[in-house]
């Protein structure tokens, strides 16, 4: 089975590396609408088809591992993923650092090869995961199934991009698969590592506490049990990872929510005071599609963040009935926990978490759906490595 997972994994990098390619043919024009491209991404002296996989969020995630915390609003990222980065390019597990640089205006090459590795090898870490993790429940054939349709998901280069999603995916699986195999130690360490490196890691919680409950209802571990007492110590770890840089932002920057706080500034419309409901965004969009040009780049942009919240939330209530109890908690929080701040952007990306639903789509529309997941991988990976905006 790795030998297949590892050439579902080599065709996908491949192909995307081929499309990125033409991208920077058919797409003559960069887009460019984010900083620091100059010091960050083309200093690296790499093609733009390979460096346009650090666009947009990738640069503040690479500083962020150089420099730390040092830019105004950086504070919106979480900190695992750059410090894995930090620690594997001062190692100089993958490429030697340039000494030469002026590290106060540009950030080292190493620090973008690194992470371009990591995240790759995240992802491939995650996708065998994944695999053992489904098995418990269904086929082979189903299972296998369910990586290509992971693989050919429109966003899916974010798993191979200077990104968190890699990461975050490998370490929420981890937790998945300790919790179904009864490790409730392992699992609470899995998810205090998710909590430090996305919000959507505090999601993970519930779903402890939900098969928790189930083991002990079924009579498979009971309070008496040395299983009962590591599974209160793996709650107690679980949310230490967000608590921590809580703590961090508290004592550097007199703000523990600067990660909730620093978030308007990044645009997209979003609100950090007020929670706002998911009708109240959809009469939003709504509007959108009535005021915007439909040839504007605004319009496809909300068109596409629409569908990708729309979507998965009428397969989510499809599948309502057939959904293990804490897959359905996970995937509807992935959901609809940033629509609360006014917004469906980066809906594409973030609809990535919503994996396990996969495994229940019937095989009738398994075909379709793969023609369909690549034609708008293809689109959107050559809109995102010419620097327009996707998710």
């Amino acid at each position: 089975m790795t030998t297949k997972i590892l050439t579902l994994f080599l065709f996908w990098r491949i192909a995307l590396f081929l499309v990125a390619f033409f991208a920077t043919i058919l797409i003559p024009v960069f887009g460019g609408n984010f900083p620091y491209t100059d010091q960050v991404l083309k200093v690296t002296n790499l093609p733009s088809w390979i460096w346009g996989f650090g666009n947009f969020d990738g640069v503040h995630y690479l500083r962020i591992a150089q420099n730390g915390y040092t830019s105004e609003y950086s504070q919106a990222f979480f900190p695992l993923y750059p410090l894995f980065v930090s620690f594997a390019t001062n190692l100089q597990l993958f490429l030697p650092k340039d000494l030469s640089l002026d590290t106060r205006v540009y950030v080292d090459p190493a620090y973008f090869i690194t992470a371009f590795i990591l995240s790759n090898l995240f992802f491939i870490f995650a996708v065998y995961l994944l695999y053992k993790l489904l098995i418990i429940d269904f086929s082979r054939k189903k299972t296998i199934a369910t990586l290509a349709l992971l693989v050919a998901f429109p966003t899916s280069f974010y798993f191979g991009s200077v990104y968190t999603e890699s990461l975050f995916l490998l370490l929420t699986i981890s937790a998945f698969y300790f919790i179904r195999k009864g490790n409730f130690l392992f699992s609470g360490i899995f998810i205090l590592l998710a909590t430090a490196t996305r919000l959507f890691g505090l999601l993970l919680i519930p779903v402890f506490l939900v098969e928790l409950y189930l083991k002990l209802k079924n009579n498979q571990i009971n309070f008496k049990s040395s299983e009962f007492s590591k599974a209160i110590v793996g709650l107690f770890l679980a949310p230490m990872g967000i608590l921590l840089y809580m703590l961090y932002l508290r004592l550097n920057f007199d703000n523990p929510l600067y990660f909730l706080t620093a978030q308007p500034f990044f645009g997209a419309g979003r609100e950090a005071e007020q929670i706002i409901l998911l009708p109240q965004v959809i009469f939003r969009y709504l509007k959108i599609f009535t005021t915007v040009p439909v040839n504007s780049p605004s319009f496809f942009n909300a068109t596409i963040e629409f569908i990708f919240t729309v979507v998965p939330l009428i397969v989510l209530i499809v599948l309502f009935k057939r959904i293990r109890l804490s897959y359905l908690i996970f995937s509807l929080g992935c959901l609809i926990l940033p629509t609360l701040t006014g917004t469906l952007s980066s809906m594409p990306r973030y609809a990535l978490m919503g994996f396990l639903l996969l495994p229940y789509i019937s095989k009738r529309y398994l075909k379709i759906l793969v023609i369909i997941f690549l034609i708008l991988q293809t689109i959107l990976v050559s809109r995102f490595i010419r620097g327009y905006w996707v998710a």
